[in-house]
């Protein structure tokens, strides 16, 4: 059956051009995972994984840069921050243009602009020039984040959508280990440099497959794309469109404004969402930037450092699987504070050990719950509560507090490294910030657990 011309007038047995619209989505929505959907998510993903990389192979580089350059800890915390605070420019202004020019074209701007950068920061021949250049780099991969979990909720099953984005970030953690294992043999051999170019020409081989991915459903829609939309459905879905049984009434769609987020029922939950993303900025990007040269100052040498690295952020990376099953049994409020707690109450015991097991469990407990667990679910959430027309802008803004977390931490964690002080007031600091993310976990969440994403949409609308 012909899907009908939302365009033209019709008769009035056939859908309005808002029915055609919402049967388009529940298609999706309620669509079987299938193999497109398994190779689309598979691209997307090997590409989100090089942003991961890029970003988080910044610990096992550190050591080296500081020892090219001479760098002080102070100097070395403003070259982590620096890319953090490019970050929050991308997160803010590369997902609003999504939101204006599309998921997909966002996306590769992201990676075009990180790559390029990479290289650059692999030739850099100053510390300031390098501290300018991951800056610059920050802006790619800050973006990218939030706009591949935007297109990978709006494009995916509904019952798949908590799964599939906590394995995103799954993925995105897991280049931290992957980055520490690579650096084991790359760092030897090539130096810190080396690291830098295998990023850059990992992320321009992903850009070539994602020139053929597809827009997302959703944004097509919205542009009034609706002949593509409806294409690009049919191509995905299990589900005809044409047998979607209109069941709900149509959310109520907010005026096309960035300033909602701070009106209505919207103020609470936006809020909660910037307290969050900032604890769980300040806790992962602390321990991600100084870990490797926490431990080495512990006493531990630069490649046993590098394979403790591994070993706890890779133990991260299994802790969002487990919040992605545990979100969709629980729900996203309850999921979110008890990782909170327990990441927080185990980084204050991290920072007691002494021995190498101590040291190892806490830490691998620690990114299990309080940086892995948290990120499952928190990203997933961050998208899921904001509308179509701002839903990358919204997930955006809230990225910019976690790279503002990401800038404070390393500079104040470096000042920490480079006292006299006990480590122990490293973890302590990160522990109460977790349990403050808790907290707010508990008070200005909501719960978005089986809703499709227009239910949450006209909820919240009623202000």
């Amino acid at each position: 059956m012909k899907a009908p011309d939302i365009m033209t007038e019709k008769p009035t047995s056939s859908p309005s051009a808002d029915d055609w619209s919402e049967r388009l989505f529940s298609a999706l929505d309620q669509s079987k995972f299938t193999p497109r959907h398994a190779r689309l998510y598979l691209v997307v993903m090997l590409s989100h994984l090089t942003d991961g990389l890029d970003l988080l192979m910044l610990g096992v580089v550190l050591p080296g840069i500081i020892q090219t350059f001479q760098l002080a800890p102070s100097q070395a915390g403003l070259l982590a921050s620096g890319t953090f605070i490019g970050m929050s420019i991308g997160a803010m202004f590369i997902t609003y243009l999504a939101d204006h020019i599309g998921r997909k074209k966002a996306i590769l701007i992201c990676i075009g602009l990180y790559s390029i950068l990479s290289i650059a920061a692999g030739l850099a021949q100053s510390y300031q020039s390098l501290v300018v250049l991951r800056t610059l780099q920050g802006v790619g991969l800050g973006a990218e984040v939030p706009i591949v979990l935007t297109y990978v909720l709006e494009f995916m099953p509904a019952r798949r959508r908590g799964a599939l984005s906590a394995a995103a970030v799954s993925l995105w953690q897991f280049s931290g280990l992957l980055g520490a294992v690579i650096a084991i043999v790359v760092i030897p051999a090539f130096t810190w440099r080396g690291m830098f170019f295998i990023a850059a020409i990992l992320s321009v081989v992903m850009m070539a497959f994602l020139a053929f991915i597809p827009e997302s459903v959703r944004y097509l829609v919205k542009q009034g794309r609706v002949a593509e939309a409806e294409r690009v459905v049919r191509r995905f879905s299990s589900v005809v469109p044409d047998d979607v049984a209109i069941t709900r009434q149509h959310a109520p769609v907010p005026s096309a404004s960035i300033r909602n987020l701070l009106r209505g029922r919207y103020l609470r939950f936006t809020l909660g969402a910037w307290i969050m993303s900032a604890a769980w900025g300040m806790a992962y990007f602390g321990v991600s930037v100084w870990l490797p040269s926490i431990l080495i100052k512990m006493g531990f040498t630069q490649i046993h450092s590098f394979a403790y690295t591994a070993a706890i952020t890779g133990f991260g990376a299994t802790g969002v699987l487990v919040s992605g099953a545990l979100m969709e049994r629980i729900g996203r409020r309850a999921t979110m504070a008890t990782c909170f707690l327990i990441g927080g109450m185990s980084m204050i015991a991290w920072g007691s050990m002494t021995t190498p097991l101590g040291i190892l469990f806490f830490g691998m407990l620690t990114t299990f719950a309080g940086t892995g667990g948290v990120a499952g679910c928190l990203f997933t959430y961050i998208c899921e509560i904001y509308p179509t027309q701002y839903r990358a802008s919204g997930s955006g803004l809230a990225t910019v507090w976690q790279r503002i977390g990401g800038a404070i931490a390393p500079v104040v964690l470096g000042a920490l490294v480079g006292s006299k002080g006990a480590m122990s007031d490293s973890f302590l600091l990160l522990g109460a910030i977790l349990i403050g993310g808790a907290i707010a976990a508990l008070l200005f969440t909501y719960e978005t657990r089986g809703r499709s994403l227009e239910e949450i949409t006209a909820d919240l609308a009623r202000a």
